[in-house]
């Protein structure tokens, strides 16, 4: 008997979704886990895996980063190559009909599937993720000469999304007034998710375009006060949020997307070491999809909501990213002279300082759960770390190749 790992449901009202992240994303990752062992070791060869939409996704992202991950591993490809996803939906048959493309399993997309595409092109409002796929893949699709459906593709306006999130240069980047509004002015949340973040903090994280250089935390509390050290001074936490592969916000395990997120409790367990370091990982989730954005729209103030920065966060929640989280690292950073050291860049999560270089020891996600427990006004405790809530903002400054620093924040007027 094949074995299928079937997903909890994520057909969840915006009401609701709030209570059930955190089991969803416990699911998820674990699910996500078992898949590429599955792969990894020849388990499942079978072209019916999972039969929930939620679940097929997840066995391509496992493939496709098992793919990345470990190319010389034989059982990888051949899962791929015997994989027929007929009853998969519409965007997914395309990622893998990309995939054997793009490992030299076929030349060409299947003429049904390319048949199927172009119906869907055809819509009026098509569906949104195959078209921003169809972006994302362009050059695969173009070299394997399927360039009408790009031209087609290209009749519909959100095509250019993802043009634009590659776009990073001056024109992209915000003016100052609005920075410094989102950290002085973030509205309450008092109606977001019908009061589920109430009791919670605001982590406002800067960072530059260019994302092989650290960004600096900033934190508010459960009263929205700003978080200061003793003497009064602005509290900073240095991260990363920067692919290892060096891939755009809109690719899966690219850069972490800027945006706003709910932060989440934490993982059970500081499980897989090596990947997350020795504290339990924080889970972020993307703000859920509303009639004209207005659940992100209750979290920004004006300002904001007339601006594009947050706007890469809806194309990487629409294209299907998943399973970003804040972690530390077990690996060491075994170059001084890369931009981010000590850091180490990861899959697209913000990453966390951790273990001991020209001896000094970093153990940066402690401090951080710590200070947001106590921001929270509870006692900074491993039990407490499950209670760990909150909204989350990444804001990409300016285009200057540096780490960001508390200076850049006086410049801005935030002090």
């Amino acid at each position: 008997m094949k074995k299928l790992f079937i997903l909890s449901a994520m057909v969840l009202s915006a009401a609701a979704f709030a209570h059930s992240s955190v089991n969803s994303q416990i699911a998820e990752e674990r699910d996500y886990y078992q898949f590429q062992k599955m792969i990894l070791e020849g388990e499942e060869k079978s072209s019916f895996i999972g039969v929930m939409t939620s679940e097929q996704k997840l066995y391509i992202d496992a493939l496709e980063d098992a793919l990345e991950e470990m190319p010389t591993n034989k059982n990888v490809k051949a899962s791929l190559k015997v994989l027929n996803p007929f009853f998969y939906d519409l965007a997914d048959q395309l990622r893998v009909a990309v995939l054997k493309i793009k490992y030299n399993i076929n030349t060409s997309i299947p003429s049904d599937l390319v048949e199927m595409i172009k119906v869907e092109l055809l819509k009026a409002e098509p569906d949104r993720r195959l078209i921003y796929l169809m972006a994302a893949y362009q050059d695969i699709i173009n070299l394997a000469g399927h360039t009408d459906l790009i031209e087609e593709a290209k009749k519909h306006k959100i095509f250019y999304d993802i043009e634009a999130e590659e776009t990073d240069n001056e024109e992209t980047i915000e003016p100052a007034e609005v920075y410094t509004d989102l950290f002085y002015g973030t509205p309450d949340i008092t109606t977001y998710m019908n009061g589920e973040y109430i009791n919670s903090v605001k982590v406002i994280m800067f960072c530059r375009l260019n994302r092989l250089y650290p960004c600096l935390m900033t934190l508010k509390d459960v009263n929205g006060e700003i978080v200061r050290n003793a003497d009064g001074s602005l509290w900073t936490h240095p991260a990363l949020a920067s692919s290892a592969r060096g891939l755009p916000s809109y690719v899966r395990n690219g850069n972490t997307p800027a945006g706003v997120y709910t932060i989440d409790s934490v993982m059970p367990t500081a499980d897989q070491q090596i990947s997350f370091g020795k504290n339990r990982r924080m889970i972020l989730n993307f703000i859920p999809a509303s009639q004209d954005e207005s659940l992100h729209k209750t979290l920004l103030p004006l300002s904001s909501t007339i601006s594009n920065w947050w706007k890469s966060g809806i194309v990487a929640r629409d294209i299907g990213r998943n399973l970003l989280r804040i972690h530390g690292s077990g690996k060491i950073n075994k170059d001084p002279t890369t931009p981010y050291f000590p850091f180490m860049r990861t899959s697209g999560c913000v990453a966390q300082r951790e273990n001991t270089y020209s001896g000094i020891k970093y153990n940066d996600q402690r401090v951080l759960l710590d200070q947001i427990m106590t921001a929270m006004e509870l006692a900074p405790n491993y039990s407490n770390e499950v209670k760990v809530k909150g909204i989350f903002y990444l804001i990409e400054l300016n285009d200057k190749n540096a780490p960001v620093t508390h200076e850049d924040l006086l410049a801005l007027g935030i002090n």
